[in-house]
């Protein structure tokens, strides 16, 4: 039993942990494809994608489930700043955008919290 309750308190403490490492990222750059595929870990149903072109090469970032948000009118050759992490069920380097800032339309969309919004 001991054993048990110390197997499943490492196991806490590591998810745990693997939470708090989530990646935090800004990034600027020009949108490349706009598309839908299935979301990671257990969200196997549609997303919408982004893939930007930054200095550092094309990021692959994950705006929401189509059901959720069916489109976005970000066009692609558009100048997007992003604040997102990658979550810890996503690959590493796939983001997950919170927030996108369309610097070509000079609009915000707020993909998550307060002041998230159908458009």
């Amino acid at each position: 039993m001991k054993k048990l309750l110390l197997l499943a308190v490492v196991s806490s403490l590591f998810a745990f942990n693997n939470i708090q490492n989530n990646t935090n990222y800004v990034l600027e750059g020009k949108v490349v494809k706009a598309y839908t595929q299935n979301g990671y870990g257990r969200m196997q149903n549609q997303w919408l994608f982004i893939d930007v072109k930054t200095k550092d090469g094309i990021r692959q970032v994950a705006i929401a489930p189509t059901f959720r948000i069916s489109n976005l009118p970000i066009n692609e050759g558009d100048i997007v700043k992003i604040n997102g992490i990658t979550p810890p069920m996503f690959p590493a380097g796939v983001i997950k955008a919170w927030d996108i800032y369309d610097v070509t339309q000079k609009k915000d969309y707020p993909i998550s919290g307060a002041g998230y919004r159908q458009w």
